[in-house]
């Protein structure tokens, strides 16, 4: 018989905690949902996208995390966690911005290019974000030494 169950209970317990987070999720993505079909405004469920991969991103990432202590890992934040949250963040700050500046808000465009449309359909950007912004900052950097 195995003696220390920690492991397994702490992976069962984020299993459980992953399946509540998607039903969350799904519950609050269909409320987005509903109000754009009944306002017309896209916003709440652009922005809903978003904040969601992140917070799955930062779920995900404890799987990964062995100690809690700060430990900065600068090369992981600076070239792929900043770059991949510009990314993702840019479509809703740019159709917010233009939506609220504009004289008549029926009748807009944004200035969104099609690459940028095309790597964020599924929030993966958003989840890596996450994932990488927590790795980044709880991980163990190994500095190279010098052996001569």
């Amino acid at each position: 018989m195995r003696k220390n169950w920690s492991p397994y209970v702490w992976k069962l317990l984020w299993t459980v905690g992953l399946i509540a987070l998607l039903i969350i999720s799904y519950k609050l993505e269909l409320k987005a949902k509903n109000q754009m079909a009944t306002t017309f405004n896209m916003l709440p469920v652009i922005w809903f996208q978003l904040i969601a991969g992140f917070v799955l991103g930062i779920y995900l990432s404890l799987l990964f995390i062995k100690e809690w202590l700060v430990k900065w890992n600068w090369p992981l934040i600076i070239c792929v966690t900043i770059p991949l949250l510009i990314i993702s963040i840019y479509s809703p700050i740019a159709i917010t911005i233009v939506q609220n500046m504009v004289q008549d808000p029926n009748n807009y465009s944004v200035p969104l290019p099609h690459w940028l449309l095309r790597i964020n359909t599924y929030g993966i950007p958003a989840i890596v974000a996450g994932l990488t912004l927590m790795v980044g900052l709880f991980s163990k950097t190994t500095r190279p030494t010098n052996n001569d």
